[in-house]
């Protein structure tokens, strides 16, 4: 019994003192590189080595954080990024966080299956995506008009026209797949600034950008059959 509990008072000591260390490299970060907004997110698997999110990217330093480098970090024995992998946790969201009611919402079938999408209507990469998806069954998407005006000017003007037709994915639709121009007005109440900063909160920096079920994100577009398999892979 003496045994047990020394191992587990061991064991509570060691995780406080790794929670300790990571709190004292953020402060040490905070301190001298404040232009960073440098975020410790954890210990790498190298001792020594600790994960830093700086502008969304995954950085490592030292525990002194002095030193940072980038890079691909690479389990070789089991031939798999831990890089990736990592970064594949770090940035999944609770998707129940969701504002639902600034997405045009459409259901295909039974709707099991669903995708939460940031898409800027002229965005050819989101074209491809929304056509794509004409061949996916059984989804319910939620489509939140995320218009990047520094790369097309009237993306914006675009979405809101969209999201004040009658019937928003018919003209989501007609325009992203067909080139028609949405026949609603400006002047409703429209959501598209509100997904801009929602987005930027989200840390969508590129679209189409999508997420899964289970709040995976995933970053450019995918073919139809890649996104059945990624939608397999929720359950």
């Amino acid at each position: 019994m003496k045994k047990l509990i020394s191992s587990l008072a061991l064991s509570l000591l060691t995780i406080s003192i790794s929670h300790a260390d990571e709190k004292t490299l953020q402060n040490k970060l905070d301190q001298t590189y404040p232009e960073l907004h440098a975020q410790v997110t954890g210990k790498s698997p190298i001792s020594g080595i600790y994960e830093v999110m700086v502008e969304g990217e995954l950085t490592y330093t030292d525990d002194n954080g002095r030193y940072f480098f980038i890079g691909n970090l690479i389990d070789y024995p089991n031939k798999r990024s831990v890089s990736q992998q990592r970064m594949q946790e770090l940035s999944r969201i609770d998707v129940k966080k969701l504002p639902l009611t600034q997405a045009i919402k459409h259901v295909k079938g039974n709707g099991q299956r669903v995708l939460y999408i940031f898409t800027d209507p002229d965005c050819p990469y989101c074209k491809q995506l929304e056509k794509d998806l004409t061949q996916v069954n059984n989804i319910t998407l939620y489509i939140f008009p995320y218009p990047i005006t520094a790369l097309h000017p009237n993306a914006a003007t675009t979405a809101q026209k969209i999201w004040c037709s009658a019937k928003p994915y018919e003209a989501w639709q007609s325009y992203v797949l067909q080139d028609k121009q949405p026949t609603g007005s400006t002047n409703c109440k429209n959501p598209i600034e509100a997904n801009s900063q929602l987005g930027k909160q989200l840390g969508v920096d590129g679209t189409p950008t999508f997420f899964l079920k289970d709040g995976q994100r995933i970053s450019g577009a995918r073919s139809a059959q890649q996104i059945e398999q990624l939608l397999n892979t929720v359950k």
